[in-house]
C-alpha cells in the first residue's frame, strides 16, 4: 500500500476494501479499527504512514455521501464535547 487517497468499496467486519484514485486495478484491504472516522462504503479517505503506523483522514471534498458527510459531522461534535 502507497500513501494517497483511496476509495472505500466494501466493508466486512473488520477489513475495508481500499481502491486507490489515481489507479483503479489495484486494491488494498485496511483494518476498519484503524480509521479515524466512523467509515462508511462510497467514503474517500487519505491514507499516509508516519513511522511504522498508518494514519487516515476523512476527505470531505471527495467524498459524495450525505450520510458520510452526518457521521463525520456528528463525530467531530462529539469529540469536542
Amino acid at each position: 500500500m502507497k500513501p494517497g487517497l483511496y476509495k472505500v468499496e466494501t466493508i466486512d467486519k473488520r477489513t475495508a476494501l481500499l481502491t486507490p484514485l489515481n489507479k483503479q486495478d489495484d486494491q488494498f484491504t485496511f483494518p476498519v479499527s484503524n480509521f479515524t472516522h466512523d467509515v462508511a462504503k462510497g467514503d474517500v479517505v487519505e491514507v499516509w504512514r508516519e513511522g511504522t503506523k498508518w494514519k487516515t483522514k476523512y476527505c470531505e471534498e471527495e467524498t459524495k455521501s450525505i450520510s458520510s458527510h452526518t457521521k463525520d459531522f456528528i463525530k467531530r461534535i462529539m469529540d469536542k464535547e
